[in-house]
């Protein structure tokens, strides 16, 4: 009993950093994964602006556009436009090509 009162500050002192830790580790965890969430949201919406004739990413603040349907295509050239608006419904309704045998 002794030893108990003599280092019950140490104890308390102790458990009280203990949990102090572990907030800390859930808070910034927490954050970290709110961020890479808001990084992830932001890179698919840059890789979804497509030019639908060559399929390279376009930057849509710098790209050539079109509208078609409604929708606003983006181009990474002027002839890349071109050849799109000679037959939008080509590169418009083409399907996704799966890889593999299915």
């Amino acid at each position: 009993m002794n030893w108990l009162s003599q280092n019950l500050s140490w104890l308390v002192l102790g458990g009280a950093a203990l949990i102090a830790l572990i907030s800390w580790q859930r808070y910034t965890s927490r954050r970290t994964n709110q961020d890479s969430w808001k990084l992830h949201t932001m890179q698919e919406d840059i890789a979804a602006a497509r030019d639908p004739v060559t399929g390279n990413k376009v930057e849509t603040a710098h790209a050539v556009t079109a509208n078609f349907e409604g929708k606003t295509y983006f181009f990474e050239s002027e002839s890349s436009r071109t050849v799109f608006q000679q037959d939008p419904a080509k590169y418009v309704h083409q399907h996704h090509r799966h890889h593999g045998c299915c």
